[in-house]
């Protein structure tokens, strides 16, 4: 038998009902069949889903602990066996699912404006715990990086439609699309209105106003391109409330208006820098007059001083001038060890 795959077509569905066509027993558990699922498996640069079976007899509920394809159907990993023929709730974990579908829906978006205006490739795709990234094969700046992420966002405003179909062989090898290697076989495609038409098996919301805001944050020069870094929806709502707290916080300890922030930052950068260097003047002058203090002596001096590595080579560097043998100079305490520098002028070290 063959699983109906909801979520190909209708992403937008997190739960319905359905029945048990087979079980088998597999590592941690049982694998099981449905008639029609809402579980996506994974694939495409989105993760699988994660939810519950819940059984509609009896309400116990199945934590589904994985996913995969054998042909045609999709198998459901739980802990305990479920009798073909039983009927359950599928039932996913639909903020997630809402969330990799902004961010993914957003991704599409943006590399079909980077395909028609510039002609590049997305090479990469990866979701991960922290933002989104896509590799172009070739090299965007930030203005131009600027102007697609004000494209892209006209385009969630204009709540564009987004439509999935499988062309036949025919019609695919006629179609202008955009894909990371060359297919066969059943193709999905996911078309957004006069955006982007990619191939793709992950499932999406069927208009570009589900997809909330696209951010870019960032990007770097990567294998002949670049890597972009970007968030959509609500994960790029909640990072935004992350930076504006992270704002108000340095706003608020340097007494300055949020928006002047990084002036405000780079006046006392300046100033530390210049406080640094009246400081280590300070202390080479400090060391410079205990070294003086020092007597000479034709043996070995050994010296315990609170230093750092740049100040231990200068302090080292004058008190060896005062001694016959070695100096030797130690920074630490017994708890956390010590570092040291050994110098002499007349010893070869």
């Amino acid at each position: 038998m063959s699983t109906e795959k909801v979520y190909e077509t209708r992403g937008e569905v997190m739960e319905l009902a359905s029945r048990v066509t087979a079980c088998r027993a597999c590592e941690g558990g049982f694998a099981v069949a449905l008639e029609r699922t809402v579980f996506f498996p994974g694939g495409g640069g989105q993760a699988a889903d994660g939810g519950e079976l819940v059984c509609a007899a009896t309400g116990a509920r199945e934590p589904v602990t994985g996913l995969y394809e054998d042909g045609d159907e999709v198998w459901h990993c739980v802990a305990h066996e479920l009798c073909p023929g039983t009927e359950v709730v599928c039932r996913i974990d639909a903020d997630a699912r809402r969330r990799r579908m902004q961010n993914h829906g957003g991704e599409h978006i943006v590399s079909g404006i980077v395909y028609r205006r510039y002609g590049f490739h997305n090479v990469g795709f990866h979701m991960g715990e922290d933002d989104m990234t896509i590799d172009f094969d070739g090299v965007l700046d930030r203005a131009a990086l600027d102007s697609v992420e004000r494209e892209a966002n006209a385009a969630v405003t204009e709540n564009r439609a987004v439509r999935v179909s499988f062309p036949t062989p025919e019609e695919l090898a006629v179609l202008d699309y955009r894909s990371k290697k060359a297919l066969t076989g059943r193709v999905r495609i996911v078309e957004i209105d006069g955006m982007d038409r990619c191939a793709c098996c992950a499932p999406h919301f069927e208009h570009t106003g589900c997809i909330g805001i696209i951010k870019i944050l960032d990007f770097i020069h990567y294998k002949g391109g670049v890597r972009v870094h970007l968030l959509c929806g609500l994960d790029a709502l909640e990072d935004y409330g992350r930076r504006y707290a992270a704002t108000a916080d340095i706003s608020a300890r340097l007494s300055v208006p949020q928006a002047e922030v990084a002036g405000a930052v780079a006046e006392l950068a300046a100033e530390a820098g210049r406080l640094r260097g009246e400081c280590g003047a300070l202390r080479r002058q400090i060391l410079t007059l205990r070294a003086g203090a020092i007597e000479a002596t034709e043996g070995n001096i050994c010296l315990f001083e609170p230093l750092d590595g740049a100040d231990m080579r200068y302090f080292v560097n004058l008190c060896q001038d005062k001694c016959g043998g070695v100096c030797a100079l130690f920074s630490g305490d017994d708890g956390a060890g010590y570092r040291y520098i050994l110098a002499s002028r007349s010893r070869d070290m």
